[in-house]
């Protein structure tokens, strides 16, 4: 019993190293398949291809991580502004305090190696949309509002032409209501709980240099004219209470402000007849309320450069990753299929001339769909 106990142990051991040896055999032999990722011509394209197709199903780390095989491969790529670029909207696009950081410092990094492209000024909004997007209310901290302001002032100054850009218009205008808004609150705060005049004087003077378009501008004229008042300055103090009273004729302080003329011996003077708009834009208490319970009112667009809503590579970007290929000097076709090409609806057309690559009205298909098309026509 003894001895067939120990031929049957044998054999099982036995059993066991064999098998053990051919898995091993069959692992070396799969390993050698990793040769197809070695550089060669087109491979930056197909890995650019495979990334947007990872990234419009929400697989973004998938997708960063064969653009950065792109990256480190192919180093004078045609494509790598649009790459790089594209790993940054996808940071933008995930959303979160964590991405939207690196958001930022991959846009930077962008703009550090391509300076004077053509979409450095919208890079540059976009990195004050990151900011923009964490805007708080106006009684924080407003580092993220002080942040967008000035990338976009930057912007204006780097790029004269962006001056008359409506989003950047539209944001400078929503930044500087959020900041003069601030200011405001500090300087009601100082006059009010702690009586020091310089202080509210210094933010009130500040809020009118700065923000000249503040919609409750009568409230920091009126804050000011009494900080000076408290520091028997009247001379100035009655500059400031006739400007609410000449600009402001429908504000709650306007009749304040006249008696304050008055006691002073000032003349009070008439409204100004071209001051129409500016009551009409006035803001309710609600929408005050709302703004500082919500953050902006302006809603921020958490659309990528070039990945839009929905992470959808659309026509526009199909034209511009290729546009951008075409003017580095090299010739597009000379690396495969036209990236991005708008797919078209007429597939008889691209069956009928399957070799006609080089030009770009038929080239409308992404390469690794036209090699399947291949496959099929040689079987």
């Amino acid at each position: 019993m003894k001895l067939a106990k120990f031929f049957t142990l044998f054999i099982i051991l036995t059993l066991s190293f064999s098998l053990s040896a051919c898995s091993s055999n069959k692992t070396t032999k799969l390993s050698v398949s990793d040769n197809a990722d070695q550089p060669r011509d087109g491979r930056d394209r197909e890995l650019f291809e495979d990334a947007l197709k990872e990234m419009q199903k929400k697989r973004y780390e998938q997708g960063r991580l064969l653009i950065n095989t792109m990256v480190t491969t192919y180093g004078d790529s045609p494509l790598l502004p649009m790459a790089k670029l594209t790993i940054a909207d996808s940071y933008y696009r995930e959303g979160g305090t964590g991405n939207l950081v690196q958001a930022e410092a991959e846009y930077r990094d962008w703009l550090q190696f391509f300076p004077n492209h053509d979409l450095a000024p919208e890079v540059l909004i976009k990195t004050a949309e990151i900011h923009l997007r964490q805007i708080q209310s106006a009684d924080r901290d407003q580092e993220h509002a002080l942040k967008a302001e000035k990338i976009l002032v930057e912007t204006t100054k780097r790029f004269p032409k962006s001056k008359d850009n409506p989003k950047i218009v539209e944001y400078l205008d929503l930044v500087q209501e959020k900041l003069a808004t601030h200011d405001l609150g500090v300087a009601r705060f100082y006059f009010e709980r702690r009586d020091a005049w310089k202080a509210t004087e210094s933010r009130c003077l500040d809020i009118i240099k700065k923000y000249p378009n503040f919609i409750e501008m009568d409230i920091a004229l009126w804050y000011l004219g009494r900080a000076l008042e408290s520091q028997e300055n009247t001379e100035d103090a009655s500059k400031y209470f006739a400007r609410i009273v000449r600009e402001f004729p429908e504000s709650k302080y306007r009749d304040a402000a006249a008696e304050k003329l008055e006691l002073f011996g000032k003349v009070v003077p008439d409204p100004d007849p071209t001051i129409t708009e500016k009551i009409v834009e006035r803001r309710s208490m609600m929408a005050r309320v709302m703004e500082n319970l919500f953050g902006p009112t302006v809603a921020v667009s958490k659309e990528g450069i070039l990945l839009k809503d929905g992470d959808k590579i659309d026509e526009s970007t199909y034209e511009l990753i290729n546009t951008t290929a075409r003017n580095t000097g090299s010739d597009p076709t000379s690396r495969g299929g036209s990236i991005g090409s708008k797919p078209t609806t007429d597939n008889a057309d691209n069956n009928a001339n399957p070799t006609n690559t080089n030009n770009e009205g038929d080239s409308n298909q992404p390469k690794i769909k036209e090699k399947k098309k291949n496959k099929k026509s040689k079987g």
